[in-house]
């Protein structure tokens, strides 16, 4: 019967089953997001709303209810799960899957797009078949031609990098600088294990980026001309991440910080091997601007399911192989370089 389940769970969500725990959790994890986002259809005719909490006790009901079915998969994923069902909480959010207000959620307006065979859902009613990949929805049509592009549908970047860096660039004028102790400055050269940033900032007449200030972080350019640095500002709009809610994120300024290292032909590349259950393991050697990752992490199974607001997750994915063709045409369009391993 246990298996039974499994296989009809998985054969619905279109996910390879293999030997081991490794499908098994994919299949909780997806069928965990996939419940939860029905919940938000359990509003009565005259509210049209649930709240949040009814949204994450419901995940978290369906994830509990899995692993007692399934207690060999128990171990992946952690004891304390809260973490992980803010996670799916948060994905969807980001990536804009119900409308947010006063601590109610409302359905979002159903939306597709996609690329060739592959069509991308948000807003479904829960009775739509759908296929998942990690928590994203999508479906396999013989349809050539879409609405709109992945990157229309989730808001994301469509100029190249070295476009953008160019227009942040254009802004604002260059002014002497005495840097302050807090200061630091955006490392252009690997390895970037160390960090983003580092102490000192690099003597070089190319443009590079520092930062500085408490609570309120200043981002700026900076550079060295005739003997001494000058800074240029970047407008606090360009590395707020407006997604985050409640404290300062200043999660834009990787998109700069890319542009940056792209220019200085620095940028990792994205590692990409393929597995044999028709998925692929996508390693990524710098972390993706704010909407870009939100779209990695949407439509991607972690790899390891003990998720904590530590341990995001954001580096080293599996991603169906039906979506990935997607994601990679949309990385490669604005600048970034995928290695097929």
């Amino acid at each position: 019967m246990k298996d039974q389940l499994i296989s009809e769970i998985s054969k619905q969500l279109n996910i390879a089953e293999t030997a081991g725990t490794e499908s098994l959790c994919k299949a909780i994890y997806s069928a965990t997001g996939k419940m939860a986002l029905a919940s938000i259809w359990d509003h009565p005719e005259d509210e049209k709303f649930v709240s949040i909490q009814h949204f994450k006790k419901r995940a978290a009901q369906v994830l509990d209810a899995y692993l007692s079915i399934y207690p060999e998969a128990a171990h992946r994923f952690p004891s304390d799960r809260s973490g992980i069902i803010e996670d799916i909480y948060e994905t969807y959010r980001r990536n804009g899957f119900f409308y947010h207000s006063s601590h109610r959620l409302y359905p979002a307006t159903p939306s597709t797009g996609g690329m060739g065979q592959c069509s991308l859902y948000r807003g479904v009613p829960p009775e739509k078949p759908c296929y998942m990949s990690g928590l994203g929805l999508y479906g396999v049509t013989k349809a050539a031609e879409h609405g709109q592009s992945a990157a229309e549908m989730f808001e994301l970047q469509k100029q190249p990098l070295s476009d953008y860096l160019q227009e942040v660039l254009a802004s604002n004028d260059w002014n002497e600088v005495e840097w302050p102790e807090d200061a630091e400055f955006l490392r252009l050269k690997p390895p970037f294990s160390r960090g983003y940033w580092q102490e000192k900032p690099d003597k070089i007449e190319i443009p590079s980026m520092a930062r500085y200030g408490a609570p309120n972080r200043l981002y700026v350019f900076y550079r060295w001309l005739n003997g001494h640095f000058e800074q240029k500002s970047i407008p606090s709009w360009r590395v707020d991440d407006f997604r985050t809610i409640g404290q300062p994120g200043y999660g834009e300024y990787r998109r700069i910080a890319c542009g940056l290292l792209e220019a200085a032909q620095k940028l990792p590349p994205v590692v990409v091997k393929s597995a044999s259950n028709h998925t692929v393991s996508i390693k990524l050697g710098y972390r993706l601007p704010p909407a870009e990752e939100d779209f990695f992490k949407l439509y991607s199974w972690p790899i390891n399911f003990d998720i904590t607001q530590k341990t995001p997750q954001v580096f080293q994915r599996e991603m169906s192989g039906i979506v990935y063709p997607v994601f990679k045409q949309h990385l490669e369009s604005i600048g970034y370089r995928f290695v097929e391993e």
